[in-house]
């Protein structure tokens, strides 16, 4: 399992870093929601990249403000309305990723902006995939796919030359 999020994450980093928020397409709920980023230097491939967010997530100041969240709360998280996440996401756009991890063991994701906020993304459920990220403009990832899948699973699908 590590290595699987080793090659995830380092894939992950390569598509991603240098990128910029760029958009927000609503999904069905708010547990739905589906986030754009793009390079806008003409030389990175891939150049437009999703995550399409099916579980909790939000924007913290900093990753010590996760980490603090995590070690002194029992609940995962507490729900926020849609209104302020969104508003949360807003905060960082245009903003360059600066660095992308996962977790350990559980396929969170961090991706921490050039401000320092952080966008977090549960990695873990039971029975469902938490998110996808890929490259392209549809949904389904036209070179790139990784797939937060259920019990602390993940899946890459990457071209062999990276």
């Amino acid at each position: 399992m590590e290595e699987n999020i080793l090659y995830a994450e380092n894939t992950l980093r390569k598509m991603f870093i240098g990128s910029q928020l760029d958009g927000i397409k609503f999904g069905l709920g708010p547990e739905t929601t589906f986030v754009y980023f793009e390079h806008y230097n003409i030389n990175h491939y891939p150049d437009k990249l999703w995550i399409n967010i099916e579980t909790i997530w939000s924007i913290y100041p900093s990753i010590t403000d996760i980490i603090h969240k995590f070690k002194h709360e029992k609940s995962q998280q507490n729900e926020i309305d849609e209104i302020a996440k969104i508003n949360s996401l807003l905060s960082v756009r245009r903003e360059k990723v600066t660095d992308i991890k996962l977790g350990d063991i559980t396929p969170h994701l961090f991706i921490t902006f050039e401000s320092g906020k952080v966008l977090f993304v549960n990695g873990y459920h039971e029975n469902y995939e938490c998110w996808q990220a890929g490259d392209g403009p549809d949904f389904t990832g036209d070179d790139f796919l990784i797939v937060a899948a259920p019990q602390n699973s993940i899946s890459t699908w990457a071209p062999e030359s990276l």
